[in-house]
């Protein structure tokens, strides 16, 4: 793409890339290919979206600042495969836009990374994966695992629906303007391996599990349950009383919730 000469705004966390190896190797780790539509959270300058239209069948791009149309509305002029939304995608209704079998690709920044996680997490039927750019801290709390430090809701939430992996680190130096601290690539496929009837029901009682993360599981709940009832629950999936939340692996909780729920 040609020199470009963009006034970023700080408070819509902007960060770009205009290195054409790195974006080409975003766009192969969101396995993006010839038959696929591509869902773009955050087009940015559109150094991204260029690449994806080159991949892809056809994309759906959002982007927040309208002032970036100088450069996108000549990229889908390029490219009749390409659709911009100049919209907050929190503000979107994805049941409207009809889609199937999306791979979603996005680099968004951090005050809305779960935010948007979490709206995607509730059409997760709708995708085949879900590539996002983010802070390398926050990625990896999607793919901690019990009895770490960065274990918590976000993890339990996102692995009880997708298997969560981190496909590589990108450095802080690759971005411009350059952030503080370094990101990386967090791609979420989609399971249905547990029997989990609602993410959304699912995602509150994991919050009110981690209220107190130094308190244990019983203590977090007392409010909202039977104190014996919670006993009998946990003993059915194999934990004691004292358990704290941070040392219960995705499966339980969800055979928790159930149990509770019912």
């Amino acid at each position: 793409m040609e020199n470009l000469h963009i006034d970023f705004k700080k408070s819509l966390g902007q960060n770009f890339i205009f290195d054409i190896n790195l974006l080409n190797a975003i766009a192969n780790d969101g396995e993006v290919e010839k038959t696929d539509t591509v869902l773009e959270i955050g087009a940015g300058a559109g150094t991204l979206t260029n690449v994806l239209c080159k991949k892809a069948k056809c994309v759906y791009s959002f982007e927040i600042d309208n002032s970036l149309s100088t450069y996108l509305n000549k990229l889908e002029k390029e490219n009749n495969n390409l659709k911009i939304f100049y919209q907050d995608f929190l503000e979107t209704d994805i049941s409207k836009l009809n889609l199937k079998d999306v791979r979603v690709v996005a680099n968004i920044p951090y005050y809305i990374t779960t935010p948007i996680i979490f709206k995607l997490a509730e059409f997760k039927n709708n995708f085949k994966s879900i590539l996002v750019l983010i802070q390398k801290e926050v990625a990896l709390r999607f793919v901690a695992k019990p009895k770490t430090k960065d274990y918590g809701i976000t993890s339990v939430c996102l692995q009880s629906i997708f298997d969560v992996s981190i496909t590589r680190i990108v450095k802080k130096e690759n971005f411009t303007p350059q952030p503080k601290i370094d990101s990386a690539l967090c791609k979420l496929v989609p399971h249905n391996k547990f029997n989990l009837d609602s993410f959304k029901f699912f995602s509150k009682f994991v919050s009110a599990c981690f209220s107190m993360r130094r308190k244990t599981l019983i203590n977090n709940l007392k409010l909202d349950y039977d104190k014996q009832k919670l006993i009998l629950a946990l003993k059915k999936i194999g934990f004691n009383e004292t358990v704290r939340p941070e040392e219960i692996d995705v499966e339980s909780f969800v055979k928790l919730y159930n149990f509770l729920k019912n």
